[in-house]
């Protein structure tokens, strides 16, 4: 949680801070700032603050107690506001696709809300029916007491009960629904002999060298052209008016394109006429579910946090048309960078070690004996002036306490190198840091990590080895891109404050700080 704590503090002071600092009063009591077209105050800063220390120790809290924070905090406000300014500038609420990600996001809320409360209300497993169940299966729990299998059978039950329900839910829908269908419109004209044929001699040289003759690839003709055919048909038809709810259309374009919005493999089960009727009558029971949590009124419950939803959606939209849209690296940024850069374009160097482990131990008695053993099969691996010292297969099986290597003379198979991941050498640091270094046939002196000692010999090694141009392009590329995506978003937002003329007034700031020591 502190770590949490601290990158926060990082990032908002790292937050431009466009305020001009006022001394004069504040235009009304409990304001914080103003800006074009909007002001700030302290409950708004306030509300921020405990949105982001919410379930924080206090140590932790306290570190965000800072004027420099808060001027962080009224600055990310501020940019809030014009980043909302700017959607409306930019109509970006107004597009078509954002209208049908975001009513298919407000249908799945209200849908789970409906479950939700199916769960509160109607679906219960109560201890009458567990013991009932339990008993009517006596020879199935033979040797286990109620206690041991009690929430096994709760488990059973709740989902036995919750698809009675919904069964008989949607069955109660249907019945009084009404509903036409035009099963016809899904029945797309299979590809004909000649047609195949035909894309065979068009396509020849797709079908491989030497090309293969027209029964072995008569398959994949025929589901190439069969997505074509659907495709084309379906845009013929788009307007028609595949079922109807209640009087309510819905056309075969709508249908096609809710298909082409499935996971592929979802996609591949419901190909040809009876897999897009079964996916017909799937979307005609989402619907009347959706139009019943209307009904409900459960969009109206869930508003705000719909509008939370559709708030990010549009930001994400405003950062991929102002950001990530404008991000492009050239080939010849590429190869300047590897040019400046040859020496740390490098595979890194990779070892296959074996190792002794002796685990450290949780009270000081055994962290005691876990040196001392440490100690003593190190001893014996040392060379002396009068010694050789003992085969470090001997030692590790002597002394090392990890028995799947012990057993092989504390062999471990694969190549080790340093990760490219970041968060997994950060993990790992301490014993790259102690194994990579070291040379084939050499042995590390003991060093303890995750919690045991270990002593380490390197069995081969590789150096490090230059990477080619075409070898570190996309390692390139990747942290150019990183670095430029960094750059237009902080570029985004310094004009959008510089935009809002900012003006934190530095009384109210002190003042709160003052109030919540």
């Amino acid at each position: 949680m502190l770590s949490k704590f601290i990158t926060l503090i990082i990032i908002l002071l790292l937050m431009p801070n466009f305020g001009c600092m006022k001394n004069e009063k504040p235009p009304a009591p409990g304001i914080v700032a103003t800006f074009e077209g909007g002001q700030i105050s302290r409950k708004e800063v306030e509300d921020y603050l405990n949105k982001l220390v919410k379930g924080a120790d206090p140590d932790a809290v306290r570190q965000l107690r800072r004027k420099d924070v808060y001027k962080s905090i009224v600055s990310t406000l501020a940019l809030d506001y014009m980043i909302q300014e700017k959607i409306k500038e930019k109509k970006l609420d107004k597009k078509e696709n954002v209208k049908h990600v975001m009513k298919h996001i407000s249908e799945e809320m209200n849908i789970d809300e409906l479950h939700s409360r199916a769960h509160k209300g109607g679906i219960k497993v109560s201890e009458t029916d567990i013991r009932r169940y339990y008993e009517d299966n006596r020879k199935q729990y033979e040797g286990t007491s109620l206690i041991e299998v009690k929430e096994e059978i709760r488990n059973i039950l709740q989902a036995e009960k919750e698809n009675d329900y919904f069964r008989n839910y949607m069955d109660e829908l249907k019945k009084n629904a009404v509903i036409t269908r035009e099963y016809r419109l899904l029945k797309v004209p299979e590809p004909t002999e000649p047609e195949m044929r035909l894309y065979y001699e068009e396509n020849r040289k797709t079908f491989g060298s030497p090309e293969k003759p027209f029964p072995e690839v008569k398959d994949q003709i025929m589901e190439s052209l069969r997505k074509e055919k659907e495709k084309k048909w379906f845009e013929q038809n788009r307007s028609r008016t595949l079922f109807t709810i209640h009087g309510k259309r819905y056309t075969a374009g709508e249908f096609y394109q809710e298909l082409g919005e499935l996971p592929l493999p979802e996609q591949e089960r419901f190909q040809g006429f009876e897999g897009l009727k079964t996916l017909m009558d799937r979307m005609i029971e989402r619907l009347l579910v959706v139009e019943d949590t209307y009904d409900q009124m459960l969009n109206t419950e869930n508003r705000e946090e719909i509008k939370h939803v559709r708030d990010d959606i549009l930001k994400q939209l405003l950062h991929q048309e102002e950001v990530d849209d404008k991000v492009e690296i050239s080939d010849e940024e590429i190869k300047t960078y590897y040019d400046s850069h040859k020496k740390e374009l490098a595979e890194p160097p990779q070892v296959k070690i074996s190792y002794i482990r002796i685990y450290g131990g949780q009270t000081a008695d055994e962290k005691e004996r876990a040196e001392e053993n440490v100690k003593e099969a190190y001893n014996k691996l040392k060379l002396g002036f009068w010694k050789k010292g003992e085969p470090f297969e001997k030692v590790a099986l002597e002394y090392s306490e990890d028995p799947e290597t012990a057993r092989k003379g504390g062999e471990i198979d694969g190549w080790i190198s340093e990760s490219s991941n970041l968060f997994e050498e950060i993990a790992t640091h301490i014993f790259h840091e102690n194994v990579l270094s070291l040379s084939a046939r050499e042995i590390s002196p003991p060093f303890y990590f995750q919690g045991s000692y270990y002593i380490v010999k390197v069995r081969k090694r590789k150096e490090p080895r230059p990477l080619s141009f075409e070898e570190a392009r996309e390692q390139i590329k990747a942290e150019l891109s990183a670095k430029k995506h960094e750059e237009l978003t902080y570029k985004m937002g310094q004009t959008l404050l510089e935009k809002a003329n900012l003006v934190i007034y530095d009384e109210e700031i002190e003042s709160m700080l003052k109030e919540e020591k």
